[in-house]
């Protein structure tokens, strides 16, 4: 069914597209992106979960996420002003019914964050990502980088590597991998939920292989003795900043996944930070990204209805 039929009030708006018909006129407007998880790449990977449409009434640009029967915004309209929040949260009003906990905006900056303060709204920080600078990951120098030397050198020590880009070929071969990754990591994931976090999270990594290069996304794979054991993905958020939006090896495999984040890093030679998006409430993953010591946690908020 067309979008312009599923989305709920739909004639409130003067255009109504599909976010994946409009890439071009949505990376002039939403770019760059202020973090990773408000990046088009970051909405284009996740379209089994939601519908993206690039929405437009006067002069103001909307990204609206439909879940289920319920709609809010990924990522602040263009331009940001007092005028553009009213007109989306009168829309998500229409949708959602009135009052906060549903109708939301999300990914304000902290100017951002500050600017509806002066607007009377009261925007809550809804996570943090993790941005290091590019060039201690591919140094990995001094003793906060003792550990991830060591692993890296015993991991060299103890295969035969091979790092490439990504084919279209290794699909099926990442697909068999993020089934092994996912087996190894359900049992410190509590309950049913990460197992359907898990399922999500493998159509978006399907997804992105397989059209990531249309959005703009590059993939590199890790080979050990011909087996495909890792493989990660990313894009430039902007002309300084590069994102990571996924890794996944064996985790049975020491060093691996220090040897593939560093290395992939080692190529980015144009970009000075890496960001590596949230720790999506998982103490393990944050503890993990805390290893790398990011030079930043970057705040991201939300804003609710008045």
């Amino acid at each position: 069914m067309p979008l312009i039929q599923l989305l709920p009030h739909a004639d409130f708006f003067d255009t109504v597209d599909p976010l994946d018909s409009q890439l071009e006129r949505a990376q002039t407007l939403f770019s760059p992106a202020s973090g990773l998880s408000t990046s088009i790449p970051s909405f284009m990977m996740w379209q089994d979960e939601f519908a993206y449409a690039l929405v437009r009434k006067e002069n103001h640009s909307f990204i609206i996420a439909l879940y289920g029967p319920y709609v809010y915004l990924p990522v602040p309209p263009r331009p940001f002003t007092i005028e553009s929040l009213q007109t989306a949260f009168d829309y998500m009003k229409k949708v959602n019914g009135p009052g906060p906990g549903i109708s939301r905006i999300e990914g304000l900056t902290e100017q951002q964050k500050e600017q509806t303060e002066t607007w009377h709204f009261n925007p809550r920080l809804t996570l943090s990502e993790y941005v290091y600078d590019r060039q201690q990951l591919t140094g990995l120098h001094g003793d906060p980088y003792r550990a991830k030397r060591a692993e890296i050198n015993h991991f060299l020590k103890e295969n035969s590597v091979i790092l490439r880009p990504f084919r279209r070929k290794d699909l099926t071969d990442c697909g068999n991998l993020y089934e092994l990754w996912k087996s190894q990591r359900l049992p410190s994931l509590q309950g049913g939920m990460g197992e359907k976090m898990m399922e999500a999270s493998q159509k978006a990594h399907f997804r992105a292989l397989h059209q990531g290069e249309d959005w703009g996304m590059d993939a590199w794979v890790v080979l050990l003795n011909n087996r495909l054991a890792a493989y990660t993905a990313g894009a430039a958020l902007n002309t300084n900043t590069y994102g990571i939006y996924m890794e996944v090896t064996d985790l049975t495999i020491k060093g691996l996944s220090a040897y593939i984040f560093a290395n992939v890093c080692r190529q980015l030679e144009a970009y000075r930070f890496i960001n590596t998006g949230d720790a999506e409430g998982l103490p393990r993953l944050a503890e993990s990204k805390e290893h790398w010591h990011p030079v930043e946690k970057l705040a991201l908020y939300a804003v609710d209805p008045r």
